[in-house]
């Protein structure tokens, strides 16, 4: 099923008719047994996606001075245990805060596939759609008017039998969408008259189409009333927060994910693409850290002044890694073999390195975790179990996550 979001398009000529299409993909019309553990800590998640395979080891597994170790040099950080490359001085201030796995294990190459893996956790298979780890969080939570799954600067992976209320928010422009949710809210009279006039044909032909429409106007009135939009409106922010995030897009969307969380928003995924260096991989590398790397550590900053940390995950991982060896053309390729993830927050503990590679990175040096793994680790947090059961739309059961173990590591607390 796909992602929903707003766009011009969906306003239908300036009327209300591209929302009530967006209303009905999201009506409540599924639901599922929670099964979450009270005590658990998390409630929120910002996942920081490196669309294309960030290098692991010219970011959070560097190999100075090595065949492979590349031009650049390893710093220290705010946990004595890790050491990051040079390209990532601001977000080495947070690494006490944050743990990197150095030992996840893939087996999934191609882009689009790795994609859907380590967003869903499980190896893509036609017939049996996976719900994405977004739309199993906004499953843990509470129903709400306001989006529990945002993803932001690309379209987000869908639902599957979680239902359509469990698909991400796609926001492309956060200005336009704003301007559109804005729009919507002026309208409001309108739909409560659509409803009005309706009232005594809907009580004369009762039936479930009509209580879908019902559902329908009831739904886009319950956006409009809130202050979504509000929060999608940067030039609310001070001036002191837009200059401590950057003028990005990944900045930008940084400070709004932060913004969305105050709203109550359980999810957010920020894509930054342009890590797929098979060619000049060390310029790249220079310029994709240097634009991640300020809004990054403001949001690190924000959240642990806040408060917010203790019950926010941060995550940033991408597809895959990539290769130790350098190519003819100063790239790097595709290595799942290696895909690195940095992640803290909530339960998950600070400043720890998980397993590790050898002393050129072509390998992992002992064992190993899998992706099922780090999706049955996130999920702990929030207090889903990995093997909770689920029924999909075709009434087959199946678990939360593909057999995943939780890495007791970054849970526990000695």
């Amino acid at each position: 099923m796909k992602p929903f979001g707003i766009n011009r398009r969906q306003m239908l000529g300036g009327t209300i008719g591209g929302f009530f299409a967006y209303a009905a993909r999201n009506r409540c019309d599924r639901l599922f047994a929670r099964q979450v553990n009270p005590s658990a800590r998390a409630r929120h998640c910002i996942v920081l996606w490196m669309d294309g395979g960030p290098s692991q080891l010219d970011t959070f597994d560097p190999k100075p001075g090595t065949s492979t170790g590349g031009e650049f040099k390893s710093i220290a950080t705010s946990a004595p245990a890790i050491r990051i490359s040079e390209t990532l001085p601001q977000i080495a201030r947070h690494m006490d805060a944050l743990s990197v796995i150095r030992n996840l294990e893939s087996d999934v190459g191609d882009h689009q596939r790795a994609q859907y893996f380590l967003h869903t956790g499980f190896r893509f298979v036609s017939s049996f759609p996976r719900p994405s780890l977004g739309s199993i969080i906004s499953g843990s939570a509470s129903d709400s008017p306001i989006p529990n799954y945002v993803s932001l600067g690309s379209p987000g992976y869908g639902p599957a039998y979680m239902g359509p209320q469990h698909a991400p928010f796609s926001i492309e422009d956060p200005a336009e969408a704003r301007e559109l949710l804005t729009s919507l809210r002026r309208r409001r009279g309108r739909l409560k008259l659509l409803g009005e006039l309706g009232s005594e044909f809907n009580a004369q032909h009762a039936g479930p189409l009509l209580d879908q429409r019902k559902a329908m106007l009831e739904r886009i009135e319950d956006l409009a009333a809130t202050s979504f939009a509000d929060a999608l409106d940067l030039e609310r922010a001070s001036d002191s927060d837009r200059a401590r995030y950057g003028d990005s897009d990944f900045g930008r969307n940084c400070l709004l994910a932060r913004r969305l969380l105050d709203q109550g928003v359980r999810f957010v995924e920020i894509q930054r693409g342009g890590w797929d260096t098979h060619e000049n991989n060390f310029r790249a590398v220079r310029r994709l850290t240097a634009d991640i790397d300020r809004p990054w550590a403001a949001l690190m900053q924000d959240l642990r002044e806040s408060g917010m940390l203790d019950d926010t995950i941060v995550i940033w991982m991408g597809e895959f890694g990539r290769t130790p060896r350098i190519n003819g053309r100063s790239g790097r390729d595709h290595f799942p073999q290696v895909t690195p993830v940095v992640l803290g927050g909530g339960p998950i503990q600070g400043g720890r390195v998980i397993g590790g590679t050898n002393g050129l990175g072509t390998a992992i040096a002992g064992d190993a975790w899998q992706v099922p793994d780090l999706f049955a680790t996130v999920m702990s947090a929030f207090g889903i179990e990995p093997d909770q059961e689920f029924t999909t739309d075709f009434d087959s059961p199946t678990t939360a996550t593909d057999s995943g173990r939780v890495i007791d590591a970054l849970l526990s607390v000695g």
